[in-house]
């Protein structure tokens, strides 16, 4: 997997097992990992291994951010303390300012205890604002990461029309000479960077949508759900209406997010329209449990993708049951 700033913090070891040792494995597993031979297949294997490797990003993300707000407790805790009432006790925060000949640290503010305690409580909730931003930035990468792998495997899917025709014509000649496969290269890149740049616009919970349509991704039959991917795609929806209520620092629940938390899509994010806007670690925690889930579900859906077996015998299962 390509590494970005936020894939090389994962340290979580994948709880994975190959396809056809389930059977016999007596250890609690998370993933189910395969290899497909086939090679129109091989982008649902890459896939799923993507899958699995974000899994473990989230969850790392996640617990780094929550030992950092578990660390804002531990400070409020400490300069509340008896310890911290001695007056000649300061917390101090350094900063740069312009000093004779050039910028120099400087002290810019010095609290008592009592300040610094309130000051670490109340910078609490804005940590996990950042942390939930955080968090969403890789659910994009995610998605994004997960479109293009299909798009590599099926590139004609956005060279239709009038306007690709040279680009058609690249493709179907890569082959022809290292020339012309270099050529092919970058055009493609060049075309897949002005997709992805485009693509932004529409959001996360659309970007699903067009995913799962194009791809034919569903809700693993052995679940037996009531529900559809295009439910978790409004759970996306709900989640970027969360992120986008903190970046533009809104004081209060809009109606559009109070309407969201309402149905059963938005799992157990609680907030009210018109109450007041703030994200807390129980939020936090919301979002990772549902990047677990999340994955979980894409690893299944994609085991059923590669042995529709899998999607039969459950399928028949149920139908008995009936």
């Amino acid at each position: 997997m390509e590494q970005t700033s936020w894939t090389e913090l994962n340290f979580i070891e994948r709880k994975s097992l190959p396809f056809f040792d389930i059977e016999n494995e007596k250890r609690e597993i998370d993933f189910i990992d395969f290899t497909l031979e086939n090679s129109e297949q091989k982008w649902i294997e890459e896939s799923n291994k993507l899958v699995m490797d974000f899994s473990g990003v989230f969850h790392s993300i996640y617990l780094r951010w929550a030992v950092t707000i578990n660390g804002l407790n531990v400070a409020e805790e400490k300069y509340r303390s008896k310890e911290w009432e001695n007056p000649l006790k300061a917390f101090v925060v350094a900063g740069i300012r312009n000093g004779k000949e050039s910028p120099e640290i400087v002290h810019l503010k010095q609290w008592d205890g009592k300040t610094a305690s309130e000051i670490h409580k109340s910078s609490i909730p804005m940590l996990a604002g950042w942390a939930f931003c955080n968090m969403y930035s890789v659910f994009e990468e995610f998605i994004f990461k997960l479109y293009k792998i299909y798009l590599e495997a099926h590139p004609l899917t956005i060279l239709e029309g009038r306007d690709f025709r040279d680009m058609r014509a690249l493709h179907r000649n890569k082959d022809a000479s290292d020339a012309s496969l270099i050529a092919w290269q970058n055009a493609w890149s060049a075309r897949l960077e002005k997709w992805h740049r485009k693509k932004l616009y529409d959001g996360l919970e659309k970007i699903f949508n067009s995913y799962i349509n194009l791809t034919k991704l569903e809700i693993p039959a052995m679940y037996n759900a009531p529900y559809s991917l295009k439910d978790v795609a409004t759970t996306i929806g709900g989640i970027s209406l969360i992120r986008n209520c903190f970046i533009h620092g809104m004081a209060s629940v809009s109606k559009e997010l109070g309407n969201f938390c309402k149905t059963f899509q938005s799992i157990n994010f609680q907030f009210i329209e018109n109450e007041k806007f703030t994200i807390d670690l129980n939020d936090l925690m919301t979002l990772e449990y549902f990047s677990f889930t999340f994955t979980q579900t894409l690893n299944n859906s994609f085991s059923e993708l590669a042995y529709p077996i899998i999607k039969e015998i459950a399928q028949n299962k149920f139908n008995k049951t009936e």
